[in-house]
């Protein structure tokens, strides 16, 4: 890609190049219309005799050709090559009509001949130092040719003074010396400044061309690297290393390959530009591939020729395959090898220091997706073992607890129980039911913190996933004489999500705003708010200190004010919808004054929202 991007980008000179032409070409109009004007005023002004006929002749061709010219200046300034040769017919053309309008006035007494320096002044812009010399010689020898001349030029009078200069031999190679002098010294000075000008301009675009080179380099890891930290598809991050590392080098393919279970063979993570028969030949085994072995070692190589270089397990193939050329280096994390990155040009080429230490930089992106990608499964299996853990230990604790209520529930059918006894079983009963809480918060809270997986998700419209929460919530405000009411605007929402986490977290909400209402109502609402949905759950109750509230969302706390009203309470239940709510991409709020009550509001993004 990048090869045939740079075929299209023009030097500084090649594009001074393409516009002087189109200079020249305005200027060629200017030139044919002085002859013209210079034939018909010439005469009686400067009382000379000019061959009107002639040099009207050489005007007109002048102005057809440049017409020629102009009508195909889009086909000629297409590529600059086209116009480095149109350069020198125009200036073929030119000097052919010069050379006719110098003989015609006067051969090389004329003052027209100092124009050839003009455009060898002209050339030294444009051309090279070898080129300007070799017009300086060509205008000499055209002048030399006319310096020969021992019979009248042109149509000069025999009482004029340049009749006189162009008949005497002397005079004439004097001035054909002078002139060739002259048009050497031009070339010289031209040409020098401008050759100095042309390497300034050279390293200035060579440097550029480096920077922009460097800055695509970068960008091109920036955006390798943003994928390595967003996606933990490790497969697909290494595919796009192996392309992006074979269009940053402008070479044929490239391949990671990356250790097997055995630790002994490396086989072809990802690749790009190779055939599938050059993939399907088997896995490298490093003990037959000294190459691979001094790579893993931590050596950065590189090989002119691979077909000939018996370090190589695949020779055969490679030659089969078109691969030349070869850089490598490994795929590292801290002290261990876990593969090798390769590029292949299809030419012989010798890889710089700047490619080396770019392959590097692409090599350690490829170990950190890999890092990544192994840090997530062990997270993964974690995950789970916690998540097993937290069932296996609710299980294990919640059905001796069951047991054990099970039992006290029966005590009374068992016999009369005094006062006493009362009180005990009451104080065992509440006991047990807080354990049996605690260890159902406990759960909660580690099935809050696994990851998501978004096979779990889906789209779920909020109130219809909430209706049994919301059923169970007004049946225990009724038993506590409170008002429950429902203020939906617009109807039901869509939202993407688990629907447990949802009941869950307004499960926890709703409990605990009936739970500490005392008197009052409670209240859950929910609209739609742009691209979210707002659900919020209110209450007149004790409400929270404003010193507290930044705590109540860790785990085990309860507010001084929670804990004087006799209410049990894990303090697990806020810490549960934090962690859920955040689960979801959403936020939640508090708004609460002590002793007037408090509303939660959580804030979720919605999935294609409609009323329902």
């Amino acid at each position: 890609m990048e090869k045939e991007i740079s075929e299209h980008i023009l030097l500084p000179l090649d594009k001074e190049l393409q516009e002087r032409l189109l200079w020249f070409t305005r200027l060629r109009w200017v030139a044919g219309i002085a002859i013209l004007i210079g034939v018909a005023l010439g005469p009686p002004l400067l009382g000379i005799r000019l061959p009107f006929l002639p040099l009207s002749l050489v005007a007109l061709a002048v102005l057809s050709y440049n017409l020629i010219l102009h009508l195909n200046r889009h086909r000629i300034a297409a590529t600059p090559a086209r116009a480095r040769q149109t350069v020198y017919l125009q200036i073929g053309l030119d000097w052919a009509a010069l050379t006719f309008t110098v003989y015609l006035t006067g051969g090389i007494v004329s003052p027209v001949s100092l124009i050839y320096g003009f455009h060898l002044i002209i050339g030294a812009i444009l051309l090279s130092r070898r080129a300007c010399y070799l017009l300086a010689c060509w205008a000499s020898l055209l002048l030399g040719a006319l310096a020969l001349m021992t019979v009248p030029v042109g149509y000069l009078t025999s009482d004029s003074v340049l009749w006189c200069l162009a008949t005497d031999s002397s005079i004439a190679i004097h001035l054909w010396l002078g002139l060739t002098l002259f048009f050497l010294v031009t070339t010289y000075l031209a040409t020098s400044i401008t050759s100095q000008l042309r390497e300034k301009e050279d390293a200035l675009t060579r440097s550029g061309q480096a920077l922009d080179h460097s800055y695509q380099e970068m960008e091109s890891l920036y955006n390798i690297g943003q994928l390595v930290n967003s996606t933990l598809d490790l497969d697909e991050v290494l595919r796009l290393i192996a392309e992006n590392t074979t269009r940053m080098f402008g070479a044929k393919a490239c391949f990671l390959r990356l250790f097997d279970r055995s630790g002994k063979k490396l086989s072809i993570g990802a690749s790009y530009g190779l055939s599938q028969a050059y993939i399907n030949k088997g896995p490298v085994e490093t003990e037959k591939s000294p190459v691979d072995s001094e790579v893993l070692k931590g050596m950065t190589i590189q090989v002119l020729e691979v077909s000939e270089d018996s370090r190589f397990q695949y020779r055969e193939e490679a030659r089969l395959e078109g691969l030349r050329s070869m850089l490598s280096c490994p795929i590292r994390v801290k002290n261990r090898a876990l593969g090798v990155i390769r590029v292949y040009t299809g030419e012989p080429h010798v890889f710089s220091e700047q490619e080396q230490q770019l392959l590097l930089n692409l090599a350690n992106l490829g170990a950190l997706a890999m890092q990544n990608a192994h840090t997530f499964g062990e997270l993964q299996a974690l995950d789970k073992e916690r998540e097993w853990f937290a069932r296996t230990t609710h299980h294990q604790l919640r059905s001796p607890l069951a047991a054990a209520q099970g039992a006290i529930e029966a005590l009374p059918f068992a016999g009369p129980l005094n006062e006493v006894q009362e009180d005990l079983l009451a104080r065992a009963r509440r006991r047990i039911q807080d354990s049996i809480d605690t260890v159902r918060d406990l759960l909660d809270a580690a099935t809050a913190q696994r990851f998501q997986e978004t096979d779990s998700m889906e789209p779920v419209h909020l109130v219809e996933s909430l209706r049994r929460t919301l059923d169970i919530a007004r049946e225990q405000a009724r038993s506590k004489g409170l008002s429950f009411e429902e203020e939906l605007d617009g109807g039901d929402c869509l939202l993407q999500a688990d629907a447990g986490d949802l009941e869950k977290i307004f499960s926890n909400l709703l409990t605990n705003a009936v739970n500490y209402t005392f008197s009052g109502k409670v209240v859950f609402g929910m609209r739609l708010a742009g691209d979210w949905i707002e659900a919020w759950v209110e209450d007149t109750g004790i409400g929270i200190e404003p010193g507290e509230q930044d705590r109540i969302y860790n785990g085990f706390y309860r507010t001084a004010a929670a804990k004087a009203t006799g209410v049990v309470g894990t303090g697990l239940g806020l810490s549960i919808v934090a962690r859920l709510v955040k689960r979801l991409g959403g936020t939640v709020t508090l708004d609460s004054e002590p002793g007037k009550g408090s509303r939660f509001l959580v804030r979720l993004p919605t999935a294609n929202p409609r009323t329902v």
